[in-house]
């Protein structure tokens, strides 16, 4: 596939993403994706509640020098984003369903990419996975129940998702009363 080809392939699927239900999507070059320990410190702090508890979550994840080679091995990040108004009650509920439903997106983005010659495009989602109400990495198992669908979060992988964000000028502030999820797909 010639440059022109994939560069104008590459910028369908931020119109893809649009399409499918994301509020924004922009592309980044995948090398200016960095890696912050302050992030996986936040993990091991478990302040969500899922570390070692959630097979799409550190532990259970690449250390942060793999997931940098890991990175830099790409060219091309497509950042999305969904937002969702947040009622008062039932946030858990909310969020899962969105979560869920942006997880979708990305995966099929990402099989998408795959059939049309991006055979290593890999996606992560916002949030750690809420597919299973019960995580088999909570009853102990190594493999996940739904590996077609589960991605790592961008945390997982020690992303400063503000960070991210920000150089794009996209939201990265909470804002009361809504909900926004950032997962990205990698290109090469």
């Amino acid at each position: 596939m010639s440059l022109t080809g994939k560069l104008q392939k590459i910028v369908l699927f931020a119109d893809k993403a649009r399409e499918r239900g994301c509020t924004t999507a922009e592309l980044m070059l995948a090398k200016e994706l960095a890696v912050d320990d302050r992030v996986r410190l936040k993990c091991r702090l478990n302040t969500c509640g899922n570390y070692g508890r959630n097979l799409m979550c550190p532990p259970h994840v690449p250390e942060l020098a793999e997931a940098a080679r890991i990175f830099n091995r790409y060219t091309f990040a497509l950042v999305m984003q969904v937002t969702s108004p947040m009622p008062g009650t039932d946030y858990r509920e909310v969020y899962t369903k969105l979560k869920n439903q942006f997880n979708e997106i990305i995966t099929a983005l990402e099989k998408d990419a795959f059939r049309q010659g991006f055979t290593l495009a890999t996606g992560f989602s916002g949030g750690n996975c809420t597919i299973c109400e019960i995580c088999a990495g909570q009853e102990e198992a190594s493999c996940c129940r739904f590996p077609e669908k589960a991605r790592p979060s961008m945390e997982a992988f020690g992303l400063d998702v503000g960070a991210v964000c920000r150089h794009l000028g996209l939201p990265a502030d909470f804002v009361p009363g809504e909900i926004t999820l950032t997962g990205l797909l990698l290109l090469d």
